[in-house]
């Protein structure tokens, strides 16, 4: 049996390969009211306590919210086509699109 394994795909590729644009404004699952923003380089920036902050990975980010461990591809979520995707919908397309 053959097995091929799939590295890790990060938020940056995701953007690279234009399934997700710089600049998208991401909704915490938790409370839509909280939102943040994905930068070119795969980071999301939140504001905390008036001050911006950047998370290198999605469940970070997550985490800074809620306090606890999240799957942050699950809890972020971004408006497309008029409703709102998790993160890991994109992450997923990318596979689909660009691993074989």
């Amino acid at each position: 049996m053959k097995y091929n394994e799939v590295p890790d795909i990060t938020l940056k590729m995701i953007i690279d390969s234009g399934l997700i644009k710089p600049d998208t404004k991401v909704f915490a699952s938790s409370n839509p009211e909280i939102s943040g923003k994905i930068n070119q380089d795969g980071s999301i920036s939140l504001l905390i306590e008036n001050q911006q902050k950047n998370f290198p990975f999605p469940s970070g980010a997550a985490r800074s919210i809620v306090k606890m461990s999240v799957n942050g591809w699950i809890f972020w979520k971004i408006m497309d086509s008029g409703q709102l995707k998790e993160l890991s919908y994109f992450k997923k397309e990318y596979i689909r699109k660009f691993t074989k």
